[in-house]
């Protein structure tokens, strides 16, 4: 649990730095932003939910990682060489989405079963 936990930290982390520098991480394929930005909120929703077990992936942890996607399209539109993008958003809640219909797939695996009766 604790390792998630500081996983978690340096990932929201590296996410911030990412979105609010001038060269963040680029891939050279047609849409890798939105990509980047589901994979981000994927792994971002993985980390959070096995974080805290032993709350279930509900409203409150999808609340708090659309705002966090909210907030971080804001932080952009005042930066002069980063906008905000609803499509940005989006993409992100794409991601958060993707994680929570996951999840029953997931309770397939014993690794899964085991950390959440932690």
């Amino acid at each position: 649990m604790i390792a998630f936990r500081l996983i978690l930290v340096f990932t929201f982390a590296f996410i911030s730095v990412q979105a609010t520098t001038r060269h963040g991480v680029e891939v050279q394929i047609q849409n890798s932003d939105k990509i980047l930005h589901g994979l981000a909120f994927f792994t971002l929703a993985f980390l959070l939910d096995f974080a805290f077990p032993r709350s279930r992936f509900g409203l409150s942890k999808i609340i708090l990682l659309i705002g966090y996607g909210i907030l971080i399209e804001v932080v952009q539109s005042f930066l002069p060489f980063r906008s905000a993008d609803v499509a940005d958003l989006m993409a992100d809640t794409v991601g958060v989405c993707t994680y929570m219909v996951s999840i029953p797939l997931l309770r397939r695996f014993s690794f899964y079963q085991a950390y959440r009766m932690m």
